[in-house]
């Protein structure tokens, strides 16, 4: 039975969270996630986690650790590390090495969704609509010909972004250009950000973005009631998100029984499995002009703070978040062949009920065959 649990995680102050550590979490947040995951009865260890060498240390003070449950998206203090899509496979890589299992998912996993072009990939290699796109290095010379060569390919506008990391680092208004000079203004303002990484320049499509929450592992998922976010919404970047939250009713809330929730559920199933996903990811699709669906990201460390997508999505369930936090250490602790003390499923077993009854997998399949 599991007894230490070893929480890693990126914190920051309101003030620090913001260009690249706007991936790390509000101090207040890991005070709420910490003391959710000390009520499952296991004892937890905190690490806000800097190093390699500082992680090495911490493991072996608190050996042994049964799991650990990581929310880090790499090195504070290899700040690359945040954004460059490396991160969160380096960190569960290091834990792995002293046998301690990871929460959500895996190596291989991470280093799909942490990296764009990996995840177009995969998902393209599944019959996934993506974006048609091409993969260009900041630390290039901006070759004027060759990139009209490959822009010709898929026309303006585009979306252009980093290929490593998440949470809309290094996306702003200016990331949808219109023509070469826009480009150009757009690949040199990223290199003087985030230094020498590759970026995906991508077709922009102009619908209606969605985004899908899946809990589960490869044999049972649920779908959590998805957002619809507003037609005229626009991109979704760091000043977007952080309104999001007080403008709530004007999201669209798609239930099971909606025809949409059906193609997009489908399609976020297959993207879990696409990519070999565990416990939890969310991902964001988007509508062309015709309005096909397409998938532009896949958040295999999605955040789980109070104000997070995926909470406002457990609510509609009626699942507040200190249980959506239970269910997905839960997750953690079944996938990895551990046994949960009796306190935890108790907590669980209301929630697990509202799962079952409108959003179980198998279920969801027998409504769409």
């Amino acid at each position: 039975m599991i007894k230490n649990i070893l929480f890693v995680y990126n914190q920051v102050s309101k003030k620090e969270k913001r260009g690249i550590f706007r991936e790390c979490t509000l101090i207040e947040e890991i005070e709420v996630i910490t003391q959710a995951l000390r009520e499952t009865g296991n004892r937890i260890f905190n690490l806000d986690l800097f190093t390699p060498e500082q992680l090495e240390k911490f493991v072996i003070s608190c050996s042994p650790v049964d799991l650990a449950f990581v929310l880090a998206e790499g090195y504070k203090g290899l700040p690359h590390t945040l954004y460059n899509g490396q991160g969160a496979a380096l960190v569960r890589k290091q834990l792995n090495k002293y046998g301690i299992p990871c929460s959500l998912s895996s190596i291989e996993s991470m280093e799909f969704c942490r990296n764009k072009d990996l995840t177009y990939t995969k998902l393209k290699e599944k019959n996934i609509l993506v974006p048609e796109y091409f993969v260009f290095d900041t630390h290039k010379r901006f070759n004027r010909d060759k990139i009209l060569y490959l822009v010709k390919k898929i026309g303006f506008p585009l979306m252009v972004k980093p290929a490593g990391g998440g949470d809309s680092i290094g996306i702003t208004p200016k990331s949808v250009v219109h023509n070469l000079q826009e480009l150009k203004n757009r690949f040199i303002s990223l290199k003087k950000e985030l230094g020498r990484e590759r970026l995906i320049m991508e077709k922009y499509l102009p619908g209606r973005e969605y985004t899908v929450g899946v809990l589960g592992n490869r044999n049972k998922k649920y779908i959590l009631p998805i957002i619809g976010f507003p037609e005229n919404h626009g991109i979704r970047y760091t000043s977007t998100k952080n309104k999001e939250s007080k403008m709530r009713d004007k999201l669209k809330i798609i239930y099971l029984g909606d025809e949409r929730f059906t193609k997009l559920a489908q399609i976020a199933i297959n993207t879990f499995d696409a990519v070999m996903a565990d416990d939890v990811i969310r991902i964001d699709l988007k509508e062309d002009e015709s309005g096909h669906i397409y998938v532009i990201d896949v958040n295999g460390t999605p955040a789980l703070h109070r104000k997070s997508s995926l909470a406002f999505m457990a609510s509609h369930l009626g699942i507040n978040h200190n249980k959506l936090i239970k269910l997905v250490f839960f997750e953690s602790v079944i996938r990895n062949n551990l046994i949960p003390n009796n306190l935890l499923e108790e907590m669980l077993a209301e929630v697990h009920i509202k799962l079952a009854t409108y959003y179980n997998f198998q279920y969801f399949e027998e409504t769409i065959i």
